[in-house]
Formats: structure tokens, C-alpha cells, sequence
């Protein structure tokens, strides 16, 4: 995984998809994190990570994660598409 790639990190309290900034030791540093959430129709992202933190934050600092691997191709678009005015095409 490199910086700028599209990530998955899992914690003890949820899973967040974002762009790797760092990830050195326990610490996974995200640009444009998005907590993922289960709604009815399937999932989705939530506005940012925190249900009382700031909305669409720009970075996150995760410490103590319990893993990080590459974000599946389908969410990777769908991350690309919440967080920016692009829309991609299939």
C-alpha cells in the first residue's frame, strides 16, 4: 500500500475507507476518511467518522488499528464519488 491509495481500516469501534497519508507503527493517518455504515438499502458512508465530530473531515489519525488492507474496486469508486465531484463511469 502506498500513499494516495484507497484504504480499509478496521478499528475496535467500526471500519473507515480513506486515502493513505502514512501508516507507521499503530498509526494509520487518513485524507477524506468516511466511517462505513449499514443502511437499509446496503451500506454507506456516513459524513465523516465521529457521529459528534466534525463533518467531512480532510485527515484522520487512527492509533491502535486493528488491521488495514487495499479498499475493493467497487467501494474505491464509490469513496471517489462521496468525497469528490467526480462520477465515474463503470
Amino acid at each position: 500500500m502506498e500513499k494516495g491509495d484507497t484504504v480499509t481500516v478496521v478499528t475496535i469501534s467500526g471500519e473507515y475507507v480513506g486515502l493513505l497519508e502514512s501508516f507507521e507503527d499503530s498509526t494509520v493517518v487518513l485524507n477524506k476518511p468516511r466511517m462505513i455504515v449499514q443502511t437499509e438499502g446496503g451500506m454507506g458512508f456516513a459524513h465523516g467518522v465521529a457521529v459528534t465530530g466534525e463533518e467531512n473531515p480532510e485527515q484522520v489519525t487512527f492509533l491502535n488499528v486493528v488491521y488495514v488492507i487495499p479498499t475493493n474496486a467497487a467501494v474505491t469508486k464509490a469513496h471517489t464519488e462521496a468525497t469528490t465531484s467526480i462520477q465515474l463511469v463503470k
